[in-house]
């Protein structure tokens, strides 16, 4: 008994190494099926090309975070 919360038990607002594993696992699946459509669907890769989709993805995912971030109550 070390007087800490057994292993298992989930600490609110703590990244666990596993979770970062499962994100990043998604961001890859992710983008290996979007380079796989735009390969299959004729024209879409340069639709893609010409368009900043990396600068508007990243500018709304910071959007988010931000909005989450300033809601968290006892922030």
């Amino acid at each position: 008994m070390t007087g800490q919360p057994p292993p298992d038990e989930r600490t609110p607002g703590r990244v666990r190494d596993r979770d970062v594993v499962v994100l990043l696992t998604g961001v890859v699946v992710g983008v290996l099926a979007a380079n796989l459509l735009s390969a299959a669907v004729p024209g879409l890769d340069q639709v893609l090309a010409g368009a900043p989709v990396l600068v508007l993805l990243l500018l709304g995912a910071t959007a988010l975070v931000l909005v989450r971030a300033l809601r968290r109550p006892g922030s």
